[in-house]
């Protein structure tokens, strides 16, 4: 590898958890969480896709916009992104630029350009937003004479990146995660933060862009309302978008609170909140054999939908009622 000029780190693959099975569309978690699994999958040798959405959060996490627009899955703060990872036990060099800070762009862009080039040359593989689409992925490489990064997007695929168009692309905001390494966070601390969060989520804690988009417990009802409204009419975009991303997360979810329980010495409320959202993850695994079916849904299927989004809502909230219950104890 070369220090300057170029450089492409060609083993960096999209990850794919081999633990899942056919039936989970692990594929579609939360393409941030996808992104640091393919990076630290790539820095440290494996990773543990389980703790890391766990840990992290995200697999407690749901947005949904009235409409049902995709948006909804980066209408939030992304600080909570970073704080996440170091939250399950890494170190981040974080840059960022939001919308209302057009005056130090190009200032951000270009110390953001080093710290990418400085991490690859270190065989570290940055997380950075609106790869080939407005997703997070990663950036693999870099070539001054073409002033262009290697990329890998969400789909797993190519997508390179001009450098003039690092925050300057379809949803003209930055934001690079580098992973430096392990830090010192102890595993009990991280699972007791990660618990906390769950509960935070679930109570619309959080901040968002509110009424039009809900998240937390409240998201399901918004769902549901949107698919029902769906039923007397309308265009049917992307219903699978929601339907994969939240079963994905879901299954993390249930996994994750089963190995929270063993950290935490055999926590039972754990353990129960582990089954509940078993009961989550098959509600919207039936939501999901509806909604990933080419063509429009009929009216009954969307309905039915509704019906089993409120079924893992009511699901969700015992859980989450099991969570506090551990924490109140504590």
């Amino acid at each position: 590898m070369t220090q300057t000029g170029r450089l492409h780190l060609d083993s960096v693959k999209w990850y794919q958890d081999p633990t899942a099975g056919g039936s989970i569309p692990t594929c579609c978690l939360h393409s941030y969480t996808l992104s640091v699994l393919t990076a630290l999958n790539a820095q440290e040798g494996e990773v543990d896709p389980v703790w890391v959405a766990g840990a992290s959060g995200m697999a407690f996490r749901i947005w949904a916009h009235q409409d049902l627009c995709p948006s909804a899955t980066s209408v939030f703060d992304w600080s909570l992104l970073h704080r996440g990872v170091e939250n399950a036990g890494w170190s981040v060099d974080y840059h960022s630029r939001l919308w209302h800070e057009e005056s130090v762009a190009e200032q951000r862009r270009k110390a953001a350009h080093e710290a990418i080039v400085k991490a690859l040359n270190a065989g570290r593989v940055p997380v950075c937003w609106d790869i080939g689409v407005p997703e997070w992925g990663v950036i693999t490489g870099y070539d001054d004479e073409a002033q262009e990064y290697a990329a890998i997007a969400v789909w797993g695929g190519p997508a390179p990146l001009k450098y003039e168009q690092l925050g300057r692309r379809e949803l003209p905001i930055m934001s690079v995660t580098i992973i430096e390494g392990r830090n010192s966070i102890d595993r009990r601390e991280a699972v007791l933060n990660s618990l906390k969060t769950a509960v935070k989520h679930a109570g619309q804690g959080e901040w968002l862009e509110r009424p039009a988009y809900q998240d937390g417990l409240p998201a399901y009802e918004t769902w549901a309302n949107a698919l029902e409204r769906l039923a007397e009419g309308g265009e049917q975009n992307m219903l699978n978008y929601y339907a994969a991303t939240y079963l994905a997360a879901r299954h993390y979810a249930k996994r994750y609170l089963r190995l929270a329980a063993e950290v935490l010495g055999g926590a039972k409320q754990l353990s129960g909140a582990a089954d509940f959202y078993a009961e989550v993850e098959q509600r919207l695994t039936e939501v999901y054999q509806i909604l990933r079916q080419d063509g429009q849904r009929s009216a009954d299927e969307l309905k039915q939908s509704a019906k089993l989004l409120r079924a893992a809502k009511a699901s969700e909230q015992k859980a989450i009622e099991q969570i506090k219950g551990y924490l109140a104890s504590l």
